[in-house]
C-alpha cells in the first residue's frame, strides 16, 4: 500500500504527519476521526499511535530503572560512608566526598543513556513525519507490516 506513489491531498499529508509528531493521544484521535475517510491517514495514524505508545512504555521502564539505580546508589553511599566513618577513617571527610561524587557520576551516566535512547526513538518518529508530510510511504521495520496486517484483517485497508 505504502509503496505506491499516488497523489495525496494536503490534508491527508498534514494529518498523517501530525499523527507522528503530536504523540499517542492525538494519533489515536486522528485515527478515530479519519479512519473511514483515508486509508493513508488510517495507516499512518495507527502506526504512529502504536509506536508512540511503545516509546512511552519504554521511557517509563527506563525512568523506573533509573529511580531504582538512584535509590541503590544513594543507599549505598549513605551506608558505605557511615561504615567507613565508623570503622576505618573517622577523621577523614574526603572519603565521603569522593564516594558521593562517584555515585552522582553513576546516576548522571544513567540519565545520559536514557536521554540518548529516548531522543533517538523520537528522532525516528520525526523522520516518519517528514515522509508523511511529503506523501511518501513510511514503515517502521516490524511495526509497519504488523499494522498493515491488522488493517487488512479488518478489511479496512484498501489497495491503491
Amino acid at each position: 500500500m505504502e509503496n505506491t506513489n499516488q497523489e495525496r491531498s494536503s490534508d491527508e499529508k498534514l494529518l498523517a504527519g501530525f499523527a507522528y509528531l503530536l504523540g499517542f493521544i492525538p494519533a489515536v484521535i486522528i485515527w478515530l476521526l479519519k479512519k473511514d475517510e483515508s486509508p493513508y491517514i488510517k495507516f499512518h495514524a495507527l502506526q504512529a499511535a502504536i509506536y508512540t505508545g511503545i516509546i512511552s512504555f519504554v521511557t517509563a521502564l527506563l525512568l523506573k530503572a533509573q529511580i531504582v539505580l538512584m535509590i541503590i546508589t544513594g543507599t549505598g553511599t549513605f551506608i558505605g560512608t557511615n561504615v567507613i566513618a565508623d570503622t576505618l577513617e573517622p577523621e577523614s571527610p574526603s572519603i565521603y566526598f569522593f564516594l558521593s561524587i562517584f555515585m552522582i557520576m553513576i546516576i548522571l551516566v544513567g540519565l545520559c543513556i536514557i536521554a540518548f535512547i529516548v531522543i533517538s526513538l523520537h528522532l525516528v518518529n520525526f523522520v516518519a513525519a517528514v515522509f508523511a508530510f511529503t506523501g511518501r510511504g513510511w514503515r517502521y521495520p516490524l511495526l509497519g507490516n504488523w499494522v498493515e496486517r491488522i488493517l487488512q484483517k479488518d478489511g479496512a485497508l484498501s489497495k491503491g
